[in-house]
C-alpha cells in the first residue's frame, strides 16, 4: 500500500471492515499500520516522557477491545486518534495527582530539582539546540488542556491529520476545533516569547524585576504576569523577532 500524502499510511477501508469482523490477520495488520500515528500523537503530547510506550500500548488495547463497536469504517482514523487523545488526557489526570502526592511526601524545605521536570530531561536527553529548544521550553507555559491540542495541530501542520480529523478527535465542531487551535498557538507564542526575552544577554532589568517572585516553574499565572511586561518592552518583544514561527519550529 502507498503512503498517502499525510505521511502516515491510511488503513485500507477492506482491513478495517474484516478487523471490525473479528478477522485476527486483518487486526493484527490494522494496529501494525495504526502505530506510527498513535506513537506520533502520544510523542509529541508527553514530550518524549518515559511513560510514551505505555500510553500507546494502552491506546492500542483499547482500538483493539472496540473495533467491533466502530459504527462507520471511514472514519477509523478519527476515531482511532479520538482513543489516544483519552488516553493522554487519563494519563495527565493521573501524572498530575501523582505529581502533586510526590510533593506532600518530600520535606517542605527541599530545594526543588528543576532537572527533575520531564520536559526539561526531555530536552537533554533529545539535545535540542536553538530555536527547536527554544519551542519546546515554550511549551511548558501551556495550560494543561493545550497539550492534546497541540499534539494534534502538531499532526495536522505536519500534514499527518486534516481539520475535520482534529475536531474529531477532540469531539468538537470544526469551528469550536478552529478556536481551540487558535487559543493554543495564542498561549504558545505568548511562551515563546517569554523563552525568547529570558535568554537575552545582558538580562533585562524589567523582566528581572516582572519575575522578582518567579520560582522558576512555568504556569499560566506567570505566563500572563511576565508576558505583560514582554509585550511592552522593546527590547523583550525584540527577542522574538528572531525566533521563527512555531508551525516552521514543529515541521
Amino acid at each position: 500500500m502507498a503512503p498517502s500524502s499525510r505521511g502516515t499510511p491510511d488503513v485500507p477501508v477492506d482491513v478495517v471492515v474484516a478487523a471490525r469482523a473479528g478477522d485476527a490477520r486483518a487486526l493484527d495488520l490494522l494496529v501494525a499500520q495504526s502505530l506510527p500515528l498513535v506513537y506520533n500523537v502520544v510523542g509529541r503530547a508527553l514530550d518524549g516522557h518515559p511513560d510514551t510506550d505505555d500510553v500507546v500500548q494502552e491506546s492500542v488495547l483499547r482500538v483493539v477491545s472496540g473495533i467491533g463497536s466502530l459504527e462507520q469504517e471511514q472514519s477509523f482514523r478519527s476515531w482511532l486518534v479520538a482513543i489516544t487523545v483519552r488516553q493522554v488526557r487519563d494519563w495527565m489526570r493521573r501524572s498530575r495527582y501523582e505529581r502533586a502526592h510526590l510533593a506532600e511526601l518530600v520535606a517542605a524545605d527541599v530545594e526543588r530539582d528543576p532537572a527533575g521536570d520531564f520536559v526539561t530531561t526531555t530536552i537533554d536527553q533529545l539535545l535540542l539546540e536553538g530555536q527547536r529548544r527554544r519551542i519546546a521550553e515554550a511549551t511548558r507555559w501551556l495550560d494543561p488542556q493545550d497539550r492534546d491540542v497541540l499534539a494534534l495541530w502538531w499532526l495536522e501542520a505536519s500534514g499527518e491529520l486534516t481539520r475535520t480529523e482534529l475536531a474529531r478527535s477532540l469531539d468538537v465542531e470544526r469551528r469550536h476545533a478552529a478556536v481551540r487551535v487558535q487559543r493554543m498557538r495564542e498561549r504558545l507564542s505568548t511562551g515563546l516569547a517569554i523563552v525568547a526575552a529570558l535568554e537575552t544577554a545582558p538580562p533585562c532589568a524589567g523582566l528581572d524585576d516582572a519575575a522578582r517572585r518567579w520560582d522558576g516553574t512555568p504556569s499560566p499565572m506567570w505566563r500572563k504576569r511576565l508576558a505583560r511586561h514582554v509585550r511592552g518592552c522593546p527590547r523583550c518583544a525584540g527577542a522574538l523577532d528572531r525566533t521563527a514561527a512555531p508551525e516552521r519550529l514543529l515541521a
